[in-house]
């Protein structure tokens, strides 16, 4: 989740920025809350539209858009030296995987994304050893990570709605990663008082985490009330352990992310989303909880039509 503290950018990795005063209760932190609010208010409907009411490949398009600006955003991040071409790779990749899986060929688009993928970069690899400075081998290994590992992860958003209960099964990442976001960052900044990784995030606080924990396992069981009023058969306890595994996968992968941005002294991925930074400041958190909650479904059931 982006952050709420102003920060800059410089290009490159290592160290951490220094820390800054707080601004929860002025001028500019009451602005950005207000775009953060303005901009969930709008996003948020239309996001639940696309999950109900689109065609599944619309969606698929969807989360292939929000890897691919995700694929982007990390290697201008760790790798700003690399070209633009690589980026494009990585972008283009980052799109198909996802979108294929939405028109009901995901493994084939899969295969074939990956594997030119891989062939492109270390074609780059091999070409840049004609200059003085070639690219470093990690660019590839980036390179990967940002167009296959990443969408990959991210397309199990959209497995889920090729599951019994569609649409049902695929809202379930959404609660369990946004409301732990919210419940972390609104009790922190509340209550927060106990660092959680001073040195990686210096604003997350043991009192938020929990509230993370609270808030996701309290909206997994009011949606499986709304669930169960509908029709569905729904076990509650089950529905606890999303909410808790969720919010836990959910802060791991914030601070893995969080990890990423210090080492390359960045504050935020990009501004795409106003108030909210970029596509991986947004959706981070999500790489981890989509496939968590996937496997969840697939192993331990809660929601019966």
């Amino acid at each position: 989740m982006a952050g709420f503290y102003p920060g800059r950018h410089r290009r490159g990795c290592g160290g951490i920025s220094k820390k800054r005063k707080k601004i929860w209760g002025d001028k500019g932190g009451e602005r950005l809350m207000k775009t953060r609010i303005i901009v969930a208010a709008a996003g948020i409907p239309l996001l639940l539209a696309v999950i109900f009411f689109a065609p599944l490949w619309v969606f698929g398009i969807l989360v292939g858009a929000i890897a691919a600006g995700a694929a982007w955003e990390l290697l201008r991040a760790a790798a700003p030296d690399t070209g633009l071409r690589i980026r494009l790779y990585a972008a283009v990749s980052a799109a198909v995987i996802p979108a294929g899986e939405g028109l009901g060929a995901g493994r084939p688009l899969l295969l074939l994304a990956v594997f030119l993928l891989v062939l492109l970069l270390f074609c780059e690899l091999i070409a840049s050893f004609r200059d003085e400075k070639p690219l470093d081998y990690t660019v590839v290994a980036l390179g990967l990570m940002a167009g296959a590992v990443i969408p990959g992860l991210l397309a199990a958003l959209v497995r889920l709605g090729h599951e019994g209960l569609g649409a049902v099964y695929v809202l379930l990442p959404f609660v369990a990663a946004f409301s732990s976001d919210s419940g972390a960052y609104f009790v922190g900044m509340s209550l927060g008082r106990h660092k959680l990784a001073p040195r990686l995030s210096p604003h997350k606080t043991i009192e938020g985490s929990a509230g993370g924990f609270a808030c996701a396992i309290g909206m997994m069981l009011l949606y499986g009330v709304i669930l169960r009023s509908a029709g569905f058969s729904v076990d509650f306890p089950v529905m606890a352990v999303y909410g808790f595994f969720g919010s836990l996968v959910c802060q791991i992968g914030d601070l893995s992310f969080s990890a990423i941005k210090r080492e390359c002294g960045i504050k935020d991925y990009g501004n795409l989303i106003p108030g909210h930074g970029g596509m991986l400041d947004r959706f981070d958190s999500m790489v981890f909880v989509a496939p968590a909650i996937e496997l969840l479904v697939l192993w331990v059931p809660a929601i019966v039509k």
